[in-house]
């Protein structure tokens, strides 16, 4: 996070290197076209800045970008100054990528790389339905409504996937009984206890892990077979909780 490389920051530094700099945060602002959003986050962090005024190293480096150039009508202008007196050329070059990976949804960490293939393959292992499809299987006779959906996730008994930054939401169709129009009862009872409103891709990993407890199998692969009972979900979510 940009806080973090603040913190992180050591005395100031001989901005000689202020122009490469400047030129490598145009160019991935000018590529995402992110001027706005970048701004927005500079704001966000100058008021965070005076936030802590009363830190004494804080308060030095203030009056060294003051130093600087006595402008402060512009925010960029402000936090540029205040990151070519405080943070060396790395740390200046991973600020200005942190600020527009927050705004574009870009990020070159490897866990949240990582973490963002795992959501892929994970969403990828289903087939999905919308809230609207799941309004139209659990309330057929009313009005199609997306608050059927939210409703069912938020009580724990419906995995809900959320994709992109508003965001939407995308339901494992596995988990709907669409003949009796209801969430499948073993189903409903192996999420309640999956947290999936706060951990959806975690819960429905949980059903695409093979078990000892299943003879190797999933608990998806047993519930489609027919195979799958409370105790046996219960047996596994034991064994989870054991870490055995």
């Amino acid at each position: 996070m940009a806080a973090d490389v603040l913190s992180a920051a050591g005395a100031a530094h001989d901005p000689s290197d202020a122009a490469a700099t400047v030129e490598a945060y145009a160019a991935e602002i000018a590529a995402t076209g992110a001027d706005h959003a970048v701004r927005s986050n500079l704001t966000l962090l100058t008021a965070a800045l005076h936030k802590v005024g009363g830190h004494p190293a804080l308060a030095t480096r203030r009056r060294a970008a003051r130093a600087v150039s006595p402008a402060h009508d512009d925010l960029v202008a402000v936090f540029t100054e205040l990151g070519m007196t405080t943070l060396t050329e790395q740390q200046r070059l991973q600020l200005a990528q942190d600020l527009i990976g927050t705004v574009t949804g870009r990020t070159d960490s490897p866990r949240e790389r990582a973490r963002a293939t795992g959501r892929e393959s994970i969403l990828d292992s289903f087939e999905h339905l919308d809230s609207m499809d799941i309004s139209h299987i659990l309330a057929p006779t009313s009005a199609p409504t997306r608050s059927v959906a939210q409703k069912r996730r938020k009580a724990g008994d419906l995995i809900g996937l959320p994709v992109g930054t508003r965001p939407d939401y995308r339901y494992p169709a596995f988990q709907l009984d669409r003949t009796q129009h209801r969430i499948h009862p073993l189903v409903r009872h192996a999420n309640k206890h999956l947290d999936v409103d706060h951990d959806p891709y975690g819960a429905a990993s949980w059903w695409l892990t093979p078990t000892d407890i299943l003879d190797g199998r999933t608990p998806l692969e047993d519930l489609e077979a027919g195979d799958l009972t409370e105790m046996a979900i219960d047996n596994v979510l034991d064994t989870a909780r054991r870490g055995m």
